[in-house]
């Protein structure tokens, strides 16, 4: 099926693309912490007056992380908290790319595809701000995704 209009992109994305969850295994760049991991529902919607497709974290959960201060490689910073990000965009599909086009639905596709999950998912936790026990102080922590499961 070939979308001519950006009405009928809109109304078919999201009965073609429903939302779904990945699980990721997640390393946080201090010593105190192993793996993490996470479940996240990921969303395609559009936005018809931009004229794009939102490719988004609708929801992103950690299990509970728990660092006293003493360990930190800082000397201050203690964490007692999970990770929560809601409605965060990965990423920007420009209906010109998609309207008109026969292989458009391989072109959401790419945006979706593991490996650049992980890399815009990584992103968004790279800016991520943990608070120290108190709630005083805001700071970011490196992260990779080492691991990203689709679930079914």
């Amino acid at each position: 099926m070939i979308y001519n209009l950006a009405a009928e992109l809109c109304d078919g994305i999201e009965v073609m693309y429903p939302s779904f969850h990945v699980q990721v295994t997640i390393e946080i760049v201090d010593k105190r912490f192993g793996p993490v991991k996470a479940e996240a529902e990921i969303a395609i919607k559009p936005v018809e007056s931009k004229g794009f497709l939102e490719v988004l974290v609708e929801e992103l959960e950690s299990e509970h992380i728990f660092a006293d201060e003493n360990g930190s490689i800082y000397g201050s910073f203690g964490i007692d908290q999970s990770i929560q990000i809601y409605d965060e965009v990965l990423t920007t599909i420009p209906f010109e790319e998609l309207i008109g086009k026969e292989n458009w639905k391989e072109a959401v596709d790419s945006f979706i595809m593991e490996e650049k999950l992980k890399g815009q998912l990584e992103k968004v936790l790279n800016d991520y701000q943990f608070s120290d026990l108190s709630g005083k102080y805001k700071f970011r922590k490196r992260c990779t995704i080492t691991e990203l499961q689709f679930v079914k």
